[in-house]
């Protein structure tokens, strides 16, 4: 089933002539013009004591490099547990104009504890558009990302368009291996579940909603992941959500296994949260009974295709090679399903390979083959998070924030060296995103940023090693702001990159 999904949803992608790929090979003229008169406002939700350190690059980017013919307004909403010193300089960036009419708004949500409640009190306030697009405060999206998007929801007539994700700072074999991962995920098994199911699923970021059908449908913030709530809801509610893998944006990695572990199992109860609870209101919503075998197959089924997926790569080859060795064989219909088996995952071996020789930079094909290879390993990882998933629901100990401590990091921040050692930050996703490897561009800030950020390199203390963040001021305009253009990381003793 998953090899037949794999080679519809591939193939399909590559014939869909309606979307931006046979467009963008034309020019971009007609698309632009055919997207100006849609109205966009863009969120981008913030935890202030884990990001505000990234926040702003994140701002800068997507004000000057992301590409939308009409004006839009960017809405920065973000929660603090305490009063922070950089709240005040918000403040007066609220109400900025970029080049293009682009308007930079900042909300302050009192009371909030989440991603969620930010997101909600950002529509309720200050979205007036017909369309808003969602990105974490550590995403970097394409430039052409929101105009593959937009024109995707106009050619398939849907509620949400769904992007894809890559790791745009790879500097360990663990962000390696998680890059693979991701491209897998929304280039193969995404469109997979699309061709079979005819559904997609929000994923929290990097996604485009139409206003209306957002606003209809608030976010909970009593669940571990809202986006995969949400997505249920307006499912059952025969809301339209599709992938679109092609509207890519890049987002940091965790910051180490302890990291990685806690937002792969918070996403692991989140599924599964979202499967016990909204079971029962499958068989009972107005859903056709495809879209019903639809969301079974999204939902309670993910157990059982783990168990398969499991027996089919490690139990059926230990069996077969058990019985090799004491010189037995198996009858001829078991033999066949063995064989179907192997030649299943060979061939979807084949088609991960096909898309990441489409889509994927040569240098990633590596890490793409080798997480293919120990593809066993990352299903008992799957396994393993869902155990503990289920009984930490079943037990009542799904837990809330968790308060994590950050030792021995010194960041440079508007221009202005700051300590904050053995800082508390109550991260609101269990992912530790706010001090990876990155320095946050300043463009144009503050006038104060023009006597303090001439020249300064930062020393930011990491568990494996040292990373030596290094800026270049270009230039300095007559507003007297400055752009960081460079960024040289030195990880360890080996690794170094320069970005631009």
């Amino acid at each position: 089933l998953l090899l037949i999904s794999s080679l519809g949803g591939f193939f399909r992608r590559l014939s869909d002539h309606r979307t931006t790929r046979a467009r963008r090979q034309a020019g971009q003229s007609s698309l632009s013009d055919a997207l100006a008169v849609q109205s966009m406002a863009i969120i981008v939700p913030c935890y202030l004591p884990n990001e505000q350190y990234i926040m702003m690059e994140t701002v800068e980017h997507i004000m000057t490099r992301l590409k939308y013919p009409s004006p839009f307004s960017l809405i920065l909403c973000y929660n603090t547990p305490t009063p922070l010193p950089i709240e005040d300089e918000l403040a007066q960036l609220d109400g900025r104009v970029y080049p293009g009419d682009r308007v930079l708004r900042i909300l302050p949500v009192q009371g909030s504890r989440s991603k969620a409640e930010n997101i909600n009190a950002a529509m309720r306030d200050l979205v007036q558009s017909e369309l808003v697009a969602i990105y974490d405060a550590d995403h970097h999206p394409d430039p052409e990302s929101l105009l593959i998007a937009t024109a995707y929801m106009r050619a398939h007539k849907c509620d949400c368009v769904q992007g894809s994700t890559y790791l745009r700072v790879t500097n360990s074999l663990m962000a390696c291996f998680i890059n693979a991962e991701f491209f897998v995920t929304h280039f193969v098994y995404f469109p997979a579940l699309q061709f079979l199911t005819t559904m997609g699923v929000f994923g929290g970021s990097n996604a485009v909603w139409k206003v209306s059908t957002l606003r209809a449908y608030e976010f909970r913030a009593d669940v571990q992941t809202e986006d995969v709530e949400l997505s249920t809801r307006v499912l059952l509610g025969r809301v339209r959500i599709r992938f679109c893998p092609e509207a890519r944006s890049g987002e940091l990695p965790p910051t180490g296994l302890g990291a990685l572990f806690k937002q792969r199992l918070r996403w692991a109860i989140g599924w599964d949260q979202a499967s016990i609870q909204h079971f029962s209101g499958i068989f009972s919503s107005k859903l056709s009974c495809c879209k019903k075998l639809g969301m079974i197959y999204l939902l309670p089924m993910r157990w059982l295709l783990i168990l398969t997926a499991i027996f089919n790569a490690c139990v059926a080859p230990a069996l077969s090679l058990g019985y090799m060795l004491a010189g037995y064989t198996w009858d001829v219909p078991v033999e066949i399903v063995f064989q179907i088996s192997f030649y299943s995952f060979v061939g979807l071996s084949l088609i991960v390979l096909c898309n990441a020789a489409i889509y994927e930079p040569p240098r990633n094909m590596l890490f793409v083959t080798l997480f293919q290879v120990a593809g066993i390993l990352y299903l008992l990882w799957q396994l393993v998070l869902i155990l503990i998933s289920l009984v930490k629901i079943c037990t009542g100990n799904a837990g809330g924030w968790v308060v994590t401590q950050r030792t021995g990091f010194r960041t440079a921040h508007f221009g202005v060296t700051m300590n904050v050692d053995s800082v508390l930050v109550a991260s609101v996703d269990d992912d530790v995103k706010g001090l990876r490897n990155t320095v946050s561009s300043i463009d144009g800030i503050s006038p104060l940023i023009a006597s303090r950020a001439a020249d300064y390199a930062t020393l930011v203390s990491h568990g494996d090693g040292l990373v030596a963040s290094a800026t270049h001021v270009d230039s300095l305009a007559p507003s007297a702001s400055c752009h960081v253009d460079e960024r040289a990381n030195h990880v360890g003793e080996a690794s170094s990159s320069t970005t631009q």
